[in-house]
Order: structure tokens, then C-alpha cells, then sequence
């Protein structure tokens, strides 16, 4: 069978998706990914069949593929670009070049990144069941509705399609979650932990950050109503809970540099493939604060990073541009990262506790979810700001030796951090693997319908992972 598969050009999007398509290729089915076409090298790199498609940029070179950025402050690039491009300039071109691949290509299903907008409209033009694939957190309707349904609309009256007012386009066929049941929007936006601090900006915050933080109570209280209506639990009837992850095998030994270092706790610290670059002086103030500290850092700069301009580091500090994740997570003890989705995952389904600096994106989300599950540190509302989508970011000028060094010892000294980590490794590695995601796509290209999850995971067991979760977060904000 031929699955064809729709992202957009950035390693955050891609990776996530690269071992379903393994997992595809090993039970003998044909795989290409439909991208851009400045993407074309990490797709083939990947060994799959590439087919250029859609708006041609990359997301970690964006100031040279979209110019149009470089006149966006830099805090406004994660609104900018899924507003300008997620939303309306990509799919607007993705369509088109996706109904001429899909005729000539001829898949018989489709995968389409919760992210990527234009394959759903597309697929349902040429008739091809699809699968959407969720990553960062659960995309039911009604987030999509709240988030993206006027824009949905507008694309689909733009391609002939009628308006989908009750968003029953996304999920249609099968809905496959790579992430715990728990890992939704309300449950982010729902928190405690969110609702204060936008309280405090909306009191203590300047005229901007005031408002931004109003709009922010205000998509915080529409989550929280519908989960307390039970809208967190609501089930589509198509939805599947996988997990891509396995917990990391042990290897015999660690990396040879890795075993010269002192025998102490390690600190794994990474921004991604492209905030790396937008925020370098991050990587400054973490390495001022904790190099003196008693542990070992290992710090990825990312592909554009130059560990030389931090000058000679004591033994205890390894700087590079890359790291394996799955390498170098099995001797880890805590991870200081962006929340990026990737980032934050793989530790967690290591059970490894988190210190989170959302800068962008989808990143705040994330953050909420971790520290909503007790599993990473909250950092104080001194160091965060509301940004332009009314979600709380971290802001590097607030953001001080002092808050990083004491969420770092937290994270390591505290235990239930870790037993929170613990509990979401739990959910996570008890979900069923990519095995029985092959078997749903085979299933969906078959029978040509939408295919009926099992009740799963019920009302009752959801609930119980969510009020152990709370369980974790009050007890951590306690402390």
C-alpha cells in the first residue's frame, strides 16, 4: 500500500512522524513525504521518497526562505508564522500541488501533520481517507474550532469545499494521538498554575501585558468550562492513543567523553534546531549559572552553534552542536529545554523530571501540560510574560542566575518531580506501540471509512490520571 504523508519543512514537524514511517516501510508498505521542496535533502537523508509540495521554505532557515520575517520582532514569530504561513499562505499552495501528487502518485490513505492544513482539504477533494497525526497535544474539535475554524473556512470556500462549522473534517477517518490521553488543551489551558499567573499580569503587567493577559483568562476560562463539561473526555469515535517512544535501553557504557566526566548528577540542555538560533543568549546565562554547579552539563547548541565562542569549560561541561537525544538520555538525571514537543517527551516517557523555558510556539502549551502533570518545575512569574497569542512565555531579560539555579536543584533534589515524570513515563509506555498504528492505516486504507476506536480509555481512568496528576502539582508548588 502507498501512504503519503503531508508536513511542514521543520525538523519539530518531520521528526515526530519519521518512526510511524518506518514502521510502515518495515511491514513492506511504500511511504513519501509531501513537503517543501528546500526540505527535500532531510526527507531523503530520512530514506524516503520526497514529492515537493507547497510554499518552498524551511523553518530553520526562515529569515532566508520567508524575507518577510525579518521585519517581525523576534517574539512574534511563532503568531507570525502560523498565522502567515500554517494557516494561509502554505496551504493555499499545498492543496493544488498535493491533488496533482495524489493523482499521480496515487496513495492509498494519507498522513497529515495536525500542523499541515492543506491536506485534510485536499484529501477530501480526491476522496483519500487520511489520518490526522497529533503532536504537542491533542487537536479534537473543538480547540480546532477555537483556534483555526474561521481560517479552516475561509480555505475551504476558497477550494469549493462547504463550510465545516462543526470542525467534523479533522479526525474524519482515524485520529492518532502520539501522546497520553491527558495531553490536551484544556487540561494546559485549564491549570491553576496558568490562571494565576495570568492574574498577576493582569494586576502587576504594563498596559500591553495587561490586556494580552486578559485575553489570556479568557481562553483559559473557555478550556476550563468545557473540562469541566466533560469536553476533555468527549470522545470522537475515531481517536487512538499511541506511543512512539520506548524507555531507552541502558547501553553497556556511555559515550567515552561522557565517562571522563565526573561521577555526579547530569544536566542535559538543548533549544532546538531553531531557537538555538533566535536565542542564543539563553545558552549564555545557563552556562554562567551552572558550569560552577556539582553537576556535569552537557549542553547542543544546534547545527549553527559554535562551542568555541564560550571558550575553554572545566570538566564538568560538555558543549556540542548535536547530541543523539535517545543517546545521551539514559545517563541524564534532569533536562533543561524549550518545551518543545520532541524535547519534552522523549524525557518524559524516560521519566525524567524537566526545567522548561517556552520561548515560542507551541512551546507554552507544552510547558503548561508538563508542570499541569507535576513533572517539571514551574519557574516564577517574575521570569514569564504574556505573549501575543496571550500564552506565558519566559522572557530572557527577566529571566536570572538565581531562577535557573534553584528550578535546576528543584528538579534534582526534590523527588516528586521525578515520581511525576514517573507516572507520565507510565501512561506513555503503556499506551499501545507503532505496531498497532501500521495495523489502524491498514485498517483505514482497506475499508475506506472512518475507523471506530474501542472505549479505550474510558471517562473514569482518565479522570484518575488527571487527579494523580494534580495530586503531583499541588504537592510540587507546595514545596
Amino acid at each position: 500500500m502507498r501512504f503519503l504523508f503531508t508536513v511542514h519543512p521543520g525538523f519539530g514537524h518531520f521528526l515526530p512522524m519519521v518512526s510511524l514511517a518506518r514502521a510502515l516501510q518495515q511491514a513492506g508498505h511504500q511511504v513519501a513525504f509531501a513537503t517543501a521542496r528546500s526540505f527535500e535533502s532531510v526527507v531523503t537523508q530520512a530514506r524516503f521518497e520526497h514529492i515537493p509540495a507547497g510554499l518552498d521554505w524551511d523553518e530553520s532557515r526562515i529569515e532566508e526562505t520567508v524575507p518577510d520575517i525579518r521585519s517581525v520582532p523576534r517574539d512574534h514569530h511563532g503568531k507570525w508564522i502560523f498565522d502567515e504561513i500554517f494557516v494561509d499562505r502554505s496551504p493555499r499552495q499545498m492543496v493544488p500541488d498535493l491533488l496533482a501528487a495524489i493523482e499521480e502518485w496515487s496513495p492509498e490513505a494519507m498522513v497529515i501533520n495536525n500542523y499541515e492544513l492543506g491536506g485534510v482539504i485536499a484529501a477530501e477533494i480526491a476522496g483519500v481517507p487520511y489520518a490526522n497525526l497529533n503532536i504537542s497535544f491533542r487537536w479534537s474539535r473543538t480547540p480546532v474550532k477555537v483556534m483555526v475554524g474561521k481560517q479552516i473556512n475561509q480555505l475551504r470556500q476558497a477550494f469549493m469545499l462547504p463550510p465545516d462549522a462543526g470542525g467534523q473534517a479533522y479526525g474524519r477517518y482515524l485520529d492518532l494521538c502520539l501522546m497520553p490521553p491527558t495531553w490536551t488543551l484544556p487540561q494546559a489551558l485549564g491549570n491553576q498554575g496558568i490562571t494565576r499567573l495570568m492574574g498577576h499580569n493582569v494586576i502587576h503587567g504594563g498596559n500591553g501585558q495587561r490586556a494580552l493577559a486578559a485575553k489570556g483568562l479568557f481562553l483559559a476560562g473557555m478550556m476550563g468550562l468545557g473540562k469541566k463539561s466533560g469536553q476533555l473526555t468527549k470522545a470522537q469515535g475515531t481517536e487512538y492513543y499511541i506511543s512512539p517512544w520506548s524507555p531507552p535501553a541502558r547501553p553497556a557504557e556511555a559515550p567515552e567523553w561522557l565517562r571522563q566526566m565526573p561521577a555526579q548528577p547530569a544536566v542535559y540542555v538543548s533549544l532546538g534546531t531553531v531557537f538555538s538560533k533566535l536565542y542564543p543568549e539563553v545558552f549564555d546565562l545557563i552556562l554562567l549559572v551552572l558550569r560552577d554547579e556539582p553537576i556535569n552539563l552537557i549542553v547542543t547548541l544546534g547545527a549553527e552553534g559554535d562551542p568555541a565562542r564560550f571558550g575553554p569549560q572545566p570538566a564538568n561541561v560538555r558543549l556540542e552542536r548535536y547530541v543523539p537525544q535517545e543517546e545521551i538520555l539514559p545517563f541524564v538525571d534532569v533536562c533543561l529545554n524549550h518545551a518543545g514537543y520532541g524535547s519534552a517527551m522523549a524525557p518524559l516517557a524516560a521519566g525524567i523530571p524537566l526545567v522548561l523555558l517556552p520561548l515560542s510556539a507551541d512551546q507554552p502549551i507544552i510547558a503548561q501540560l508538563c508542570q499541569s502533570h507535576g513533572a517539571a518545575v514551574p519557574l516564577p512569574f517574575e521570569a514569564m510574560k504574556i505573549n501575543s497569542g496571550g500564552l506565558p512565555v519566559i522572557d530572557p531579560a527577566r529571566l536570572t542566575p538565581e531562577m535557573i539555579r534553584a528550578a535546576v536543584r528543584q528538579a534534582l533534589t526534590n523527588p516528586i518531580y521525578r515520581s511525576a515524570a514517573q507516572a507520565v513515563a507510565q501512561q506513555i509506555n503503556a499506551l499501545p506501540g507503532l505496531d498497532y498504528a501500521v495495523q489502524l492505516l491498514e485498517r483505514l486504507a482497506i475499508q475506506r471509512a472512518p475507523v471506530i476506536a474501542p472505549a479505550a480509555a474510558d471517562d473514569e481512568q482518565i479522570l484518575g490520571w488527571l487527579q494523580r496528576s494534580a495530586q503531583f502539582s499541588e504537592a510540587a508548588s507546595g514545596d
